[in-house]
């Protein structure tokens, strides 16, 4: 019988593991918001201007796109291992980078939103 415990690390988490879950959870929300914004951009009630919702959609659209590249770049540590210190200041750059965008992106959309409706 094979037991963990001659195994060192055997019950810790892969490094940045968390940061993984982050991004693909992130990419999910973006993927999730696009597809809202199209749904309320094609609804007959809002109308919306074109340079409005193509701000919209970068500020949310970005998020999901760095959010994906992030997901590949630390599923590609099991290949390709990068020095820990390169790769945290990675993920505090794209993790902020991305909060900021989707929080922007997500804001503007309600506000165009809300002005949208109460036309």
């Amino acid at each position: 019988m094979i037991d963990e415990d001659d195994y060192p690390g055997a019950h810790e988490s892969p490094p940045f593991a968390r940061s993984y879950d982050y991004f693909k959870h992130t990419t999910g929300v973006s993927l999730i918001s696009l597809g809202g914004v199209f749904a309320f951009a094609d609804s007959k009630g809002a109308a919306f201007e074109a340079k409005q919702l193509v701000i919209v959609l970068t500020f949310i659209g970005l998020p999901g796109v760095i959010s994906l590249m992030m997901v590949s770049v630390l599923a590609a540590l099991e290949v390709k291992p990068e020095p820990q210190a390169k790769v945290a200041r990675w993920i505090r750059y794209s993790q902020f980078a991305v909060s900021f965008l989707l929080a922007v992106g997500l804001g503007s959309f309600i506000f165009n939103f809300t002005g949208a409706i109460l036309k």
